[in-house]
């Protein structure tokens, strides 16, 4: 492990300068790997959803942010259980439970997730518009024991952010939509927002098959579980959507 720390150390500090979401692939709100926009691919029957990642923050009226870690073990829980209901939900696609990670193997699944919020965010950022005909990005080979492990072809690795005001920043809001009292107040401050991340990896080649995202502004709560499958569902409407990104970018 000690080999892969710089690598793990370098993903973790350029994540800081990154935004945590990626963004539409331009006529698309998807992102497909290029090698399954030729021909008819086989396409993954066995996935495993690795460990959900979903922060929830408390932003207080002066904009200070801080993790909430009850809400953000409730959120996660409550993604996982829509996405596994959204799995069901796709022909052909089959849940495999996730092994027990631990020590070395923990360790490799955070370098990995660390490698993979990088490497969707980058290909999201403006002036990479090229690659989303040729989109061929991934994260090596390094979980490929989980294929060993489960028999599953691919994983799927979710990560968001959820920000929900105190009750002071919510009375600065009302304050500050209130002529006289904007005065004093300012203007009113966003209350709210949410972004869910999911992509689909290869678990023995690393290649991105296929990634989406999902980011709502007001009263989204992904602790509930009604609004963490409305946000889910509206991601997994594009899957694969294959002929849909095909159309778009081969021209």
């Amino acid at each position: 492990m000690l080999a892969r720390k710089p690598l793990f150390l370098l993903a973790t500090m350029l994540l800081l300068a990154v935004p945590p979401i990626a963004g539409q692939a331009a006529e698309t709100p998807h992102w497909v790997h290029y090698k399954w926009l030729s021909g008819k691919p086989a396409l993954p029957r066995k996935v495993v959803v690795l460990p959900v990642a979903v922060e929830v923050v408390e932003v207080s009226a002066g904009g200070v942010e801080e993790e909430v870690p009850d809400w953000s073990k409730e959120a996660s829980q409550s993604v996982f259980r829509a996405l596994s209901a959204a799995i069901r939900k796709q022909p052909g696609l089959t849940e495999i439970a996730a092994p027990r990670f631990s020590g070395a193997s923990a360790d490799n699944l955070d370098e990995h997730m660390a490698l993979y919020k990088l490497v969707v965010n980058t290909a999201s950022k403006i002036g990479w518009e090229h690659k989303i005909r040729r989109f061929d990005y991934g994260i090596g080979p390094g979980l490929r024991a989980i294929a060993a492990q489960t028999g599953a072809d691919a994983a799927i690795m979710v990560y968001g952010r959820d920000h929900t005001s105190t009750a002071g920043r919510k009375a600065r809001a009302v304050a500050g939509h209130i002529p006289i009292l904007n005065m004093f107040t300012g203007p009113a401050p966003q209350l709210g927002h949410s972004f869910i991340h999911i992509g689909m990896v290869d678990l023995r080649t690393g290649d991105l098959l296929w990634m989406n995202s999902e980011y709502r502004e007001g009263s989204t709560n992904l602790r509930d579980p009604g609004d963490a499958a409305k946000m889910v569902n509206e991601i997994f409407e594009w899957y694969p959507g294959i002929e849909k990104y095909r159309a778009a970018y081969v021209r």
